[in-house]
């Protein structure tokens, strides 16, 4: 099944009510997701940059540093 990327997501709410339950199923597994393919990548690689885009490690960082906002929103919910 091939994901859309994020910012390509366009979310029509009246539309599109059933996407919540799908959206929250995500963001539950995302630590798991991330420590299985972590441990598939040497330690040296997660601080590369390619492109001058954001390293995994910054990616990884990014997450945990919105983790306290997404847990209000998931309550909100």
């Amino acid at each position: 099944m091939q994901q859309i990327k994020w910012f390509d997501r366009k979310f029509k709410f009246p539309d599109e009510q059933n996407i919540f339950p799908s959206i929250i199923e995500r963001l539950r597994g995302t630590p798991v997701r991330l420590v299985d393919k972590m441990a598939k990548i040497q330690e040296a690689n997660t601080t590369v940059k390619v492109e001058n885009n954001w390293s995994i490690a910054e990616n990884i960082g990014h997450l945990i540093d919105l983790e306290p906002l997404w847990q209000g929103r998931y309550e909100d919910f």
